[in-house]
């Protein structure tokens, strides 16, 4: 993953062709403490200890992505939802093709969760990092749902 930062805010954080890891790689140049921020974050969310995240983000696109993109940072760690249903969320029910390339124009995968976007039935659907590391996240974060759901029933 490239992380690209400008000033106090990341432009962008994209998958690099090097392979399915999640090795994240830092841009040179300004932003160096909004990388740390950004490397922290997304290393404590793969460890488990983050269910979202506060990193500002220097977002610019069409009105129809970025309706797309705000109403995916709605969806609840460790839960998906399809193309068809996120299409009917941003009022626009006949959508899902529009939807699935907002979803892959994320410039910020992991950060805006479109890993959590799947097609009908269930299937993963596409994923610019692969579908690898798609299911690889989605796998996390059902996994760290799972053992927070046990803990707070054992305290209550």
């Amino acid at each position: 993953m490239l992380l690209i930062a400008d000033g106090d805010a990341l432009k962008q954080c994209k998958w690099t062709l090097s392979g399915s890891d999640l090795t994240i790689n830092p841009s040179s140049g300004q932003g160096d403490g909004i990388i740390d921020k950004t490397i922290s974050q997304i290393s404590e969310y793969l460890d488990g200890k983050r269910l979202d995240f506060s990193v500002p983000l220097r977002i610019a696109s069409s009105e129809f992505r970025m309706k797309v993109w705000n109403e995916m940072r709605k969806i609840p760690y460790g839960e998906t939802i399809t193309y068809k249903e996120l299409a009917r969320r941003i009022g626009s029910p006949n959508a899902c093709r529009a939807v699935a390339n907002a979803c892959g124009a994320n410039p910020f995968p992991i950060l805006i969760p479109c890993h959590r976007v799947v097609a009908s039935g269930g299937k993963p659907g596409g994923y610019t990092g692969g579908l690898d590391i798609k299911e690889a996240l989605l796998g996390i974060e059902k996994q760290n749902y799972r053992q927070r759901r046990c803990i707070s029933e054992k305290k209550s």
